[in-house]
């Protein structure tokens, strides 16, 4: 199951609410401006990222520049403690499952969230239209 951590004012988040719903993909949505993610559930996203708290801190957010000097000299664990403390911190909307992750909307890497025979069938579908057949 797909968990959508979302933010109501996020245009981002809506487009991958819609676009999940639109592709009858089944997920949990969590506003993290109501209820912020864990501890626990920051260490998964971080494990499937790239480039760990890079990708999930957002630089753009109105609260970055009051503690982006504080950041590099805070532990891990201190760091997860203030993004779930200040939420706002994080980029939106964040799709997780047990092995993927997807930070912010894009319109192509969403598909790998469609089941896999699913996306099989378009592509074979795909193909054959391709074809003429």
């Amino acid at each position: 199951m797909i968990k959508l951590f979302t933010q109501t004012s996020c245009n981002s988040s809506r487009k991958a609410r819609q676009w999940l719903r639109d592709h009858d993909v089944q997920f949990e949505e969590q506003n993290v401006g109501k209820k912020a993610p864990t501890t626990a559930e920051l260490k998964h996203i971080l494990s499937l990222t790239e480039n760990g708290l890079d990708d999930i801190i957002s630089t753009r957010s109105r609260a970055y520049p009051e503690v982006a000097t504080q950041l590099p000299d805070m532990s891990f664990n201190e760091t997860l403690k203030l993004l779930c403390e200040r939420t706002q911190l994080l980029r939106k909307p964040i799709m997780v499952t047990e092995n993927k992750v997807q930070i912010g909307f894009n319109d192509d890497e969403i598909r790998k969230f469609i089941p896999r025979h699913i996306r099989r069938l378009d592509f074979m579908k795909a193909m054959i239209n391709a074809a003429g057949v």
